[in-house]
């Protein structure tokens, strides 16, 4: 599926659920991003639009959509890094180039690629290729 997402909704989007430990306000997202809060604040905006985040009293979190986009963003980043990596690029090297293109790959062309790799379990860093 084609989500139609920048690069820093992209990050955004990995912040939010990377940080589920605590919840995330603005001032957060700017932070972690490193842009300015009037930044974050049209980037927040945009996602609402897009109904991949929500906002309640302050807080930011991903809807369920949010976070089957994120899924379909970490199974195509993982499943791209390892055809990095098996083709000899440094697993830190491959993981660096592959978050300029994870959340422009196509969902088809990824599962084709993940099927003809043969399903791995696991990325270079031991990370599940398929989020749970």
């Amino acid at each position: 599926m084609e989500y139609n997402i920048t690069r820093k909704e992209r990050d955004c989007i990995i912040a939010l659920h990377d940080n589920f430990s605590f919840p995330l306000r603005l001032f957060n997202i700017a932070e972690t991003l490193k842009i300015k809060a009037p930044t974050a604040h049209e980037l927040i905006k945009r996602l609402e639009s897009k109904h991949i985040i929500e906002k309640k009293n302050g807080i930011i979190s991903l809807t369920d959509y949010g976070n089957a986009v994120y899924n379909d963003i970490i199974m195509a980043h993982r499943t791209l890094e390892i055809m990095l990596t098996n083709s000899g690029v440094n697993s830190d090297m491959a993981c660096q180039q592959i978050e300029k293109i994870d959340y422009l790959m196509d969902e088809v062309s990824i599962q084709k690629l993940f099927k003809s790799m043969g399903k791995p379990q696991t990325c270079p860093h031991g990370k599940p290729v398929v989020p749970k």
